[in-house]
């Protein structure tokens, strides 16, 4: 144990005396791969000496905190400016490269000495090396969970076309997921709105089946505990003749052929005239 920890000090004191050297020889190895391209001189050098740091630190201390807190802030500048996993990775193995390249030398003199080092370097090398491709891959994935959401938002907007009356146009597939973000996004704007009608238009819902009666039946539900009446329009006769078939429970439901008997429909529970202007 007392042997590693001198090899370790040995180990960060030369990459620590040889820093310049070694980051100028990184830097020049990542350029002529092309993996600064988006770089300024002045980014590549702050980049360059935070990265390098940050390795010998977490070398010297054993401590993988450090390393931990860069490799996620590296990674969503890298998501940021759509930078792959794959050049990512390589800067990495880049340096790695150096690093080893300069510790072969230092003690291609000494092989029993050589195989120490390498022994104490490659794990700490390799821990680096998986934290910051995880940290990118969980970037990643937050990126496009995030962009999934607002499509869905986007996918379900809620209207309010007078005052009390919210129209709600679904169109696609409904699955659980998206059911689960319809029943909030209208139970919000109900509140929000204070709405008293709901008109929950079916019309570009392509198929009727058991699990989408039953996400329409529970956002009523919630609707309703929260003071609101739904109408269901636009179910197509081929959708009518599936729910019979399944044995939905219709009954809770108003239905209304069209989005317009729908508003129709809402206008007079809420007493409200329409003058059509000629």
């Amino acid at each position: 144990m007392k042997e590693n920890e001198e090899i370790v000090i040995e180990l960060s004191g030369l990459l620590e005396d040889n820093a310049g050297d070694l980051k100028k020889q990184w830097v020049k190895e990542m350029t002529e791969m092309g993996l600064l391209e988006k770089l300024t001189p002045v980014e590549i050098e702050q980049q360059s000496s935070a990265i390098y740091d940050t390795c010998v630190l977490t070398l010297k201390t054993g401590m993988y905190e450090a390393a931990k807190k860069y490799a996620r802030e590296m990674a969503k500048k890298g998501v940021l400016e759509a930078m792959t996993v794959d050049q990512i990775i390589m800067g990495m193995l880049k340096l790695r490269d150096v690093y080893g390249r300069f510790i072969f030398s230092e003690y291609k003199k000494d092989v029993e000495k050589l195989y120490e080092v390498l022994g104490v370097y490659e794990p700490v090398a390799n821990r680096i090396l998986s934290i910051v491709a995880l940290s990118f891959v969980e970037e990643r994935e937050r990126v496009i969970k995030e962009q999934q959401q607002a499509m869905l938002a986007l996918s379900t907007p809620v209207l309010q076309i007078r005052d009390q009356i919210l129209v709600l146009p679904l169109i696609g597939t409904i699955d659980s997921a998206r059911a689960a973000q319809i029943v909030e996004q209208l139970l919000n704007s109900i509140v929000d709105a204070q709405a008293s009608v709901v008109i929950i238009d079916i019309t570009g819902v392509p198929i009727i089946d058991t699990a989408v009666a039953n996400h329409l039946i529970k956002t009523i539900q919630a609707a309703k505990m929260l003071g609101a009446d739904a109408i269901i329009t636009g179910i197509s006769p081929a959708n009518a003749q599936t729910l019979v078939t399944l044995g939905v429970d219709l009954s809770m439901m108003t239905t209304r052929g069209t989005l317009r008997s729908g508003v129709k429909l809402a206008d007079e529970m809420l007493r409200i005239e329409v003058v059509e202007k000629r």
